[in-house]
């Protein structure tokens, strides 16, 4: 019950996450997903992250420091020089607290469900 639980709350946590992603190509949204789902009995734990190094970065900032280029950018968006410091939007952080009520709502309806079939 346990991992069925826990399954049921990643499944109710990702569409939150998702919401409060910053999104400039859509890439690290894309890439956010239930990797996985492990435990059982009376413990069981999911792994909601996204997938791209770009993810911590986002999350909580720090500066990227140029390496094979002589400046960093684009002509679109600018040129930066050798490095440019960003301070992270904490959206994880942010989506945890969104996605508490629900989360609790998806376990209980889980187990709920578990329980009744007794």
């Amino acid at each position: 019950m346990a991992r069925d639980c826990a399954a049921a709350g990643a499944r109710a946590f990702l569409p939150i996450e998702r919401s409060v992603t910053p999104v400039r190509s859509g890439r690290l949204r894309e890439s956010e997903a239930v990797k996985a789902v492990r435990g059982g009995g009376s413990y069981a734990e999911a792994v909601v992250s996204p997938n791209t190094v770009y993810a911590h970065f986002r999350n909580f900032g720090g500066t990227i420091t140029v390496r094979r280029a002589r400046v960093l950018g684009t002509p679109e968006v600018g040129f930066f020089g050798r490095s440019v410091t960003q301070a992270g939007s904490h959206y994880v952080e942010r989506a945890h607290a969104a996605a508490v009520g629900p989360v609790q709502v998806a376990i209980k309806m889980r187990a709920q469900t578990f329980f009744e079939g007794l």
